[in-house]
């Protein structure tokens, strides 16, 4: 997370981010289609079912720019930022009356809830402004969203422990996730909507009927299983233009053997065998054993032949630590 440390004078000035800015446009699209777990069995954070939100709002972005442009009769310079530029997006947000910051952390807004885009147009042209004033809190006593958390990353109100949470642990982490945190993320292959599900302004927020953002045909029917057999070029060609290849195909893969693993089913030792015999990344492989061990003794003898031909270190500490608590 030592990225949020750096270029901390381009996220208090947008004017030093992008020269000349005297606006910034703050826009929130609401993303709220359905549920997250989809027909097959994988569950998606709702944000990344459908296309890649950077190449859509990007381009809705541009045409904003190209309206304004015409309105005024003026050459204006605009910068489109789309979560990839050091924006406080949610402080800027909430500066334009689009709501305010929750327990959770996440913007809310009282009419559309919190299954938001935040998006931001820079522009060298002053326009006067119209937004109302700073909503405020309206969170009152309510704790659901904290309650909810399985790893107890939100905690205090408005405090998010982010190495704790499952939309970092699933998305953002690089490496292997930490073996206490692994039961806690359940099911959850990509992201999590958890503090958002019980969060009652979404209980009253429309769902919208945004294309861009409907759940993809080939993720509805598809089960967490068939992702252990995605190669490379598979995983590219599934998930093109779509938020879901910020994981990477290790970190997809991984966290596929995290939620099987959870499952604790019999019927999955073949297939757990079959990819850890073939399963180029040791990534993988090391959540692949972590998710045989949760089968207790039956995956005992695969372990130990596992054992005698791995070479990599952390695959080899993640068999050790099964064959230990399979002892215990």
């Amino acid at each position: 997370m030592s990225w949020i440390e750096r270029y901390g004078e381009l996220r208090n000035d947008p004017s030093v981010l992008e020269p000349g800015t005297q606006t910034v446009i703050s826009v929130a699209t609401v993303y709220h289609t359905g549920p997250d777990l989809l027909d097959g069995g994988m569950r998606i954070a709702r944000y990344a079912q459908g296309d890649d939100y950077h190449d859509v709002l990007r381009a809705r972005l541009l045409e904003l720019a190209a309206f304004i442009h015409a309105e005024t009769g003026s050459d204006i310079g605009a910068r489109p930022a789309v979560d990839s530029a050091p924006l406080l997006e949610r402080d800027v947000a909430a500066l334009a009356g689009l709501g305010w910051i929750g327990k959770n952390t996440m913007l809310i807004d009282a009419k559309i809830g919190s299954y938001t885009f935040l998006s931001e147009l820079l522009v060298n042209f002053e326009i006067e402004d119209t937004a109302p004033d700073v909503a405020p809190d309206r969170c009152g006593t309510c704790t659901r969203c904290i309650d909810v958390c399985p790893t107890g990353a939100i905690v205090a109100p408005y405090v998010l422990d982010a190495r704790r949470c499952i939309s970092y642990l699933t998305i953002e982490l690089r490496g292997p996730i930490p073996r206490e945190l692994r039961p806690l993320i359940g099911d959850h292959l990509f992201g999590c909507d958890l503090c958002q599900d019980v969060c009652p302004w979404n209980s009253k927020a429309n769902r919208v009927d945004d294309s861009a953002f409907m759940p993809r045909d080939a993720y509805r029917v598809m089960k967490v299983e068939e992702l252990l057999a995605l190669d490379q070029n598979a995983f590219s060609r599934v998930f093109s233009k779509s938020a879901v290849k910020r994981t990477k195909r290790s970190g997809l893969l991984r966290n596929a053997a995290v939620v099987l693993g959870n499952r604790k089913d019999p019927a999955l030792l073949p297939l757990f065998q079959d990819r850890l015999a073939v399963e180029p990344d040791p990534l993988v492989r090391g959540h692949l054993v972590w998710a045989m061990g949760q089968l207790g003794n039956l995956a005992e003898v695969t372990l130990r032949a596992a054992q005698d031909n791995e070479v990599e270190p952390f695959v080899l500490d993640e068999i050790n630590h099964a064959l230990e608590s399979l002892d215990g």
